[in-house]
């Protein structure tokens, strides 16, 4: 099992499309899977990173979405055809794929924010990532405020 991905991480990024994500992060990915992330695009103009169960987790949530399967190919063009495997290399580096620098507009930078988003990451622009804007506290109070959190989901989630 995952443990929770957190944090937010300000990391250095060559020219040759490296970054190292946190020892902290590559750490809760489950045991056996901490040698390598799936990346792909985001749904901001950022990158998305998995460890193996949460990629097929992804995968399997959008082979099952309950959409036409135009929308669901061109979904599956942008995020699986997007993706890629990266392994980490001795200083817990991968190496970016150029389409996906592209995507999320990452030349000429020197660092990169890294984000953990509890099951994912997002590997950030720091322009874009400000850009993108954190949440107003107005915008975060009126969205808690509308979430019903439930005890027995806790109670359903625990039993294995």
């Amino acid at each position: 099992m995952m443990e929770g991905l957190l944090g937010t991480y300000f990391n250095s990024y060559d020219p040759k499309g490296r970054v190292a994500i946190p020892v902290k992060m590559r750490n809760a990915f489950p045991v056996g899977e901490q040698d390598r992330i799936y990346i792909t695009r985001g749904i901001e103009p950022c990158i998305t990173g998995y460890c193996q169960q949460e990629w097929d987790r992804f995968r399997r949530k959008l082979n099952k979405a309950k959409i036409d399967e135009k929308t669901k190919r061109k979904l599956k063009r942008e995020f699986i055809g997007r993706g890629s495997e990266a392994v980490f290399d001795k200083q817990g580096r991968i190496t970016i794929p150029l389409d996906l620098i592209n995507y999320a507009d990452l030349h000429n930078v020197e660092e990169l924010i890294i984000v953990g988003c509890d099951d994912y990451i997002e590997i950030w622009n720091p322009q874009k990532y400000q850009q993108s804007g954190s949440a107003s506290e107005e915008d975060v109070d009126s969205t808690m405020s509308k979430i019903i959190f439930d005890e027995d989901d806790d109670a359903a989630e625990a039993k294995p």
